[in-house]
């Protein structure tokens, strides 16, 4: 960010992530996983968010997958609790105004190879994440209130409860289960429910919204359901 507050023109590393990401280019895979799991800022050997979403995305470009979806998880574990802590003033809507922050960040840190603002301000991007999803929420419950006030009580009978319960539930066995954000991401919106896989005849679809073939998300949510009737046989026995 400029002097003026203005966003500059071409995006650069800061100097404290530029120096984290030297740093980083010396040690060892093993060794950098090891400092990407120190979540404490200040503490030796610590990476900031920031510089772990480039090396998230430079190990991806560079061929070794494996490492990169590694780093990939104690980011996700620091945005996540991040969000969290940001969203704590909503009460209850705080779940799901976290994973919506997060969808969209992971998203993000999937799809776009270059220099992006999660590699300069990560937390105020996330902030800002947030508020648009608190945007997009307001949104539908106003939307939801209307419809109520027209055709029915006020109240939902606990279906906005029980989706919340349900999506942080989801989450959860995502970030357990699947190793890549882009794999969580389509877990979340397969095992949701919110959309038909296939439906031209529909404002929207699975299909539409990922670029999938639909053989493909049909098996995917073979694969995701048996995720799920594996967790909950667990957690049974």
């Amino acid at each position: 960010m400029s002097e003026d507050g203005s966003d500059p023109e071409e995006l650069v590393h800061p100097a404290f992530v530029a120096r984290a990401l030297d740093w980083a280019r010396q040690l060892t895979p093993e060794q950098l996983l090891t400092a990407a799991s120190i979540d404490r800022p200040g503490a030796s050997g610590y990476l900031p968010e920031a510089a772990l979403a480039r090396l998230v995305r430079r190990y991806r470009l560079e061929g070794s997958r494996e490492l990169s979806d590694r780093l990939s998880q104690p980011l996700i574990a620091r945005a996540y609790a991040y969000a969290l802590a940001i969203c704590g003033r909503f009460g209850e809507n705080k779940e799901e105004l976290a994973h919506e922050a997060m969808i969209s960040f992971l998203d993000d840190l999937a799809k776009v190879d270059s220099i992006d603002w999660w590699e300069i301000t990560f937390h105020r991007e996330l902030r800002n994440r947030v508020k648009d999803a608190y945007r997009r929420l307001f949104k539908r419950h106003r939307q939801r209130s209307v419809e109520f006030a027209d055709e029915h009580e006020r109240s939902d009978g606990g279906k906005l409860a029980n989706r919340l319960a349900r999506d942080a539930s989801l989450a959860g066995l995502a970030g357990k289960y699947l190793k890549t954000p882009e794999r969580r991401r389509l877990f979340m919106l397969i095992m949701a429910g919110d959309l038909p896989i296939d439906a031209p005849d529909a404002p929207n679809d699975l299909v539409r919204l990922t670029g999938k073939a639909k053989s493909t998300l049909a098996n995917l949510k073979s694969e995701f359901t048996r995720i799920v009737q594996d967790a909950l046989a667990e957690k049974g026995s």
